[in-house]
């Protein structure tokens, strides 16, 4: 820049300010409403930032009432465009609402009052009060100020350094010099314009996101704007190789932990492989182990099981041959018995015969000798007693009598019945012939 003027006129046109501000004081409102209105201006437009100050200092006694009341009650006051009503109103009017109270809160700790009439004492006093009030920027509070001091240029000891160090004011620390200075500097009309782009320089500088004079070409042109440039592009660039070298750092320390996690994950799935095939190693074994014995289970079962129908064949067979046998032997009795039992009924007749026999012989003799059985009877007494003297002995005679042949005969029958066992015998020799009986069975 050849000229001090052309770069004030390359700042008021190069630099822009991040917030809208009035084109003018309000009638009727002091420094501290008006600071409001600057505040609801971020929301709405001028004229309706007016009229909710307005009508909020109408509303409430004082404005700490406004500072310490609700959010939604301000909205109620606040004059915002738009036809929206109830809820959404008040939910778009709720910003505005909680900037102008940040606002109030932020002047009452500054200032420990809700007043900024301190702008209007000494530049030094003032300037320490505005560039305090963080809410309003010092963009904002430099147009406080400028009301303040009748539309002059505030100077105070921050702005003097900094239009030191772009050159254009000489270096001093005397305000009075510094007013002078800055008067001389600023043309008839520009005063306002020059006040707002200053301080937004003044306080975006040091920004540490967004320092104004990476963006500002006027700023770049001086020296001060240069090495700062330079500064903050090599401190950008050191920043960037520092963030390069740290992102390489982390993706190689990335690249070896995942050489180390797949490492480990080959390390784990070879050991899990390991185990798995032990296992079924192992399962592999306890079921050849399960089928054998389940395979000798089978084999002593089917060995029991033929043992068994052996047994029960055996069992089936000695029974079929008992009974077989007793079948034979109750034959054989009742064959005996039947012989038995004819040979009795035989020699039964051939008693009954007998005695049929000798009845009618006995009974033929009776009627031959009819006579001499009269004679008998006239020589009855004497034959009587002889008789009766000879038939005495005979009485006695009776133990003769038990040794009668005929009813002692028994033994003969035991001798019989001694030879049964000989028909057992034979009895016993017939399982031969049964066992050809069972052959043909099956």
């Amino acid at each position: 820049m050849s000229k001090k003027s052309d770069l004030v006129a390359a700042l008021i046109k190069e630099v822009k300010l991040r917030h809208p501000m009035p084109s003018g004081p309000t009638d009727g409102l002091n420094l501290l409403e008006q600071g409001a209105v600057i505040v609801l201006m971020r929301h709405m437009t001028q004229k309706q930032a007016e009229q909710s100050v307005k009508a909020l200092k109408g509303a409430y006694e004082d404005w700490n009432e406004v500072r310490v009341c609700q959010a939604q009650e301000i909205s109620e006051n606040l004059k915002h465009g738009g036809r929206k009503k109830g809820v959404a109103l008040l939910h778009d009017r709720r910003e505005a609402a909680m900037a102008l109270k940040d606002y109030l809160q932020d002047v009452f700790q500054e200032t420990d009052a809700l007043d900024l009439e301190e702008l209007r004492e000494e530049p030094q006093v003032a300037g320490k009060a505005g560039m305090s009030l963080s809410v309003l920027g010092h963009a904002g509070a430099s147009y406080l100020m400028f009301l303040a001091s009748d539309g002059q240029v505030p100077v105070h000891l921050p702005l003097i350094k900094l239009l030191d160090r772009l050159g254009l004011i000489p270096k001093t620390t005397s305000l009075k010099k510094a007013r002078g200075s800055v008067d001389n500097l600023v043309g008839k009309g520009q005063e306002l314009d020059f006040t707002l782009a200053i301080h937004e320089v003044l306080e975006l500088w040091d920004d540490e996101e967004a320092p104004i004079y990476m963006t500002v070409p006027c700023l770049q042109a001086t020296d001060y704007g240069k090495k700062s440039f330079k500064d903050r592009s090599t401190a950008i660039a050191k920043a960037e190789a520092a963030r390069k070298r740290e992102e390489e750092r982390i993706r190689k320390e990335e690249e070896r932990e995942r050489k180390r996690a797949e490492a480990e994950a080959k390390k784990r799935a070879r050991e899990l492989e390991r185990k798995r095939a032990a296992e079924e190693k192992k399962l592999a074994a306890a079921r050849a182990k399960a089928a054998a014995a389940d395979a000798k289970r089978k084999e002593a079962e089917a060995k029991r099981a033929e043992a068994a129908r052996k047994k029960d064949a055996a069992k089936k067979e000695a029974a079929a041959k008992k009974l077989a046998a007793k079948k034979a032997a109750e034959k054989k009795a009742a064959a005996k018995k039947a012989a038995a039992k004819k040979a009795a009924s035989a020699k039964k007749a051939a008693a009954k015969k007998a005695a049929a026999k000798k009845a009618s012989a006995k009974k033929a003799t009776a009627k031959k000798k009819p006579a001499a059985s009269k004679k008998k009877a006239s020589k009855k007494p004497a034959a009587s007693k002889k008789k009766a003297s000879k038939k005495k002995p005979a009485t006695k005679k009776k133990p003769a009598a038990k040794k009668k042949p005929a009813t002692k005969k028994k033994p003969v029958a035991k001798k019989k019945a001694s030879k049964k066992p000989a028909a057992k015998k034979k009895a016993s020799k017939k399982p031969a012939a049964k066992k050809k009986a069972a052959t043909r069975r099956r």
